[in-house]
């Protein structure tokens, strides 16, 4: 005796609703991780000339001042370094150079690195820390806007909020909600 065609289709839908809500109710049923990992705050810095290893460094030690100290060359600029980073410690973005200053004392040169760097490492930009060129880093603007932009500072002074950008001509508000990914 032969079962009609339309149970053999019925049978597998039960089959398939059975399994899929068992399976679903099996992961609801689970406590949450004993331990929940998370990435350890990085600082991104640069370093230039006079350190024993230039180039991109994550610095992601408790205390990034000793990680810049570890990697420079001289015990005395290492003393010296010290009590310069204690003074103004790295900033996330930032490019430090060590060079010989007056008398051939250290001296140590900060800027920042290009907004096309700090936008792939997910370091904010800050509008009174962009050049003509890192302005064109960012989507939608071009030549001539980044120079009215930095026309703009000039004359009115600095920007102080990201929001104030709307002061420029040629930005608005969607140019402004495209950009403040890159500004949080």
């Amino acid at each position: 005796m032969e079962a009609p065609r339309g149970t053999f289709l019925l049978v597998g839908c039960l089959v398939l609703c059975l399994g899929f809500f068992s399976g679903r109710r099996i992961f609801l049923d689970e406590d949450p991780p004993a331990v929940v990992y998370s990435a350890p705050p990085t600082l991104p810095v640069w370093l230039g000339s006079g350190f024993a290893r230039p180039g991109l460094h994550q610095l992601s030690d408790a205390s990034s001042r000793e990680g810049v100290i570890g990697l420079t060359v001289d015990e005395a600029v290492r003393e010296w370094l010290l009590l310069e980073l204690s003074r103004q410690p790295p900033r996330p973005g930032e490019r430090l150079s060590l060079c010989l200053g007056e008398a051939g004392k250290p001296a140590l040169v900060r800027d920042w690195m290009p907004a096309e760097q700090r936008m792939a490492l997910g370091v904010s930009l800050h509008p009174e820390r962009m050049s003509r060129e890192d302005w064109q880093a960012l989507p939608g603007i071009g030549p001539r806007l980044a120079e009215r932009i930095e026309k703009d500072r000039q004359k009115n002074g600095d920007f102080g909020d990201f929001d104030v950008l709307k002061r420029v001509p040629g930005v608005g508000t969607k140019s402004l909600e495209r950009w403040r990914k890159y500004f949080k």
